[in-house]
């Protein structure tokens, strides 16, 4: 009876650690942790024009979307997405200054938005700064946070 009653103790008890653990590695500033790592690894590969990387912040889902800011800037899936992207990387990087980020998410799935400047640096190392918003849809895969949707805009003045 004694060993049954230990037994019985030890297994709650391994299953409270197990529990207690499992919310530890989910809280919710954790979660925000991983999506503004993410973000940044998009504003480096950008940065860098890193057309892989970049690519690969992506889901691999047919359905993935990305609007530009410019007029018929609207690509879907991974090959348009990567075609946008190396016409622009020929000869320009990209960078966000992300002043005011708001990131909420819901098992597996998150939004961000970011408001802030775009700088695009060009061929011969001239800059220029925009203002710039963008808002998204990110999923997460095999432990990483991925674009599902990213929507790109110039705001006008406020």
């Amino acid at each position: 009876m004694r060993n049954r009653n230990a037994l019985g103790f030890f297994s709650l008890l391994f299953s409270l650690v197990v529990a207690s653990y499992t919310f530890a590695q989910n809280k919710p500033a954790d979660i925000t942790a991983e999506i503004r790592h993410s973000l940044n690894l998009w504003n480096e590969t950008a940065k860098k024009a890193d057309l892989n990387a970049f690519v690969d912040l992506f889901d691999s889902s047919p359905n993935i979307l990305l609007v530009g800011s410019d007029s018929g800037e609207i690509f879907k899936g991974k090959e348009q997405i990567s075609q946008w992207a190396s016409s622009l990387f020929e000869h320009h990087r990209f960078e966000w200054d992300m002043q005011q980020i708001e990131i909420d998410n819901y098992q597996g799935c998150a939004w961000v938005f970011m408001n802030g400047s775009m700088i695009v640096t060009n061929d011969q190392g001239k800059k220029s700064k925009t203002p710039y918003r963008f808002t998204g849809v990110m999923i997460k895969r095999n432990g990483q946070w991925k674009w599902r949707l990213f929507n790109g805009s110039i705001p006008k003045a406020e």
